[in-house]
């Protein structure tokens, strides 16, 4: 038997926290009686939670766990339903059992390396602060930039909503102007282009490489493996 919050984990519906704080709000139901935190289900209940019912079934536990690496392009979103009728990235994805779960986003306009899985607890990880994974990014920007504010991008700089922005390296490419490699370990939405704000620069296009140890490398636009 597994707790509930396990299981909506597992399917990608929730992360175990948010699950936990739905749970104490009393919007989760198995087999239509309200969960509390120690709740466990089997196999053969029903899950209720925002108007869903999901059967624990043993598939559950023995589907083949699925990493798909995407290379996305410019103008998709990361979401499997927009209002505004904007092309997504689960548009190209391949059928699977179960469903595709982001690992992390991109915004509309940054290109490159994003992650998929189809198990929640994998997914939760991989985007966990605690987890301290390395992104890579290539960046050209457009305004002045020098050693100074490479520092200050390296030490942190207040970029706003009360959060503090850092890359953990920077490197120039010596073939293209303005171009530059970054990495940096934290997530935070839209960091690399609020981090280049703060200094007085323009991020022109950004494109994520890497992903921990998962590279790139030659895989087309718009391509998955």
């Amino acid at each position: 038997m597994y707790r509930v919050q396990k299981i909506l984990s597992m399917l990608g519906v929730l992360s175990r926290r948010e699950c936990e704080k739905n749970i104490i709000k009393g919007l989760v139901k198995v087999n239509n009686v309200i969960a509390t935190l120690g709740t466990k289900v089997k196999i053969g209940d029903l899950i209720t939670f925002n108007k869903t019912q999901y059967a624990v079934s043993s598939a559950m536990f023995n589907s083949k766990i699925e990493i798909l690496v995407y290379h996305k392009p410019c103008g998709e979103i990361v979401t499997s339903n927009d209002n505004a009728n904007r092309k997504t990235v689960f548009e190209r994805l391949p059928d699977i059992d179960g469903k595709w779960i982001n690992i992390g986003r991109l915004d509309l306009e940054t290109s490159g390396l994003l992650l998929f899985t189809n198990n929640g607890d994998i997914a939760n990880k991989m985007m966990h602060p605690s987890s301290n994974i390395s992104r890579k990014y290539e960046v050209i920007i457009k305004g002045s930039f020098n050693d100074i504010k490479k520092e200050q991008c390296i030490k942190g700089l207040d970029i706003g909503m009360s959060e503090i922005g850092k890359f953990n390296s920077i490197s120039a490419c010596k073939l293209t102007p303005n171009k530059y490699t970054i990495t940096l370990k934290t997530g935070k939405n839209r960091e690399v282009r609020r981090v280049f704000r703060s200094i007085g620069c323009t991020v022109i296009k950004l494109k994520r490489i890497q992903y921990d140890n998962i590279k790139l490398n030659n895989l087309l636009v718009g391509e998955y493996r």
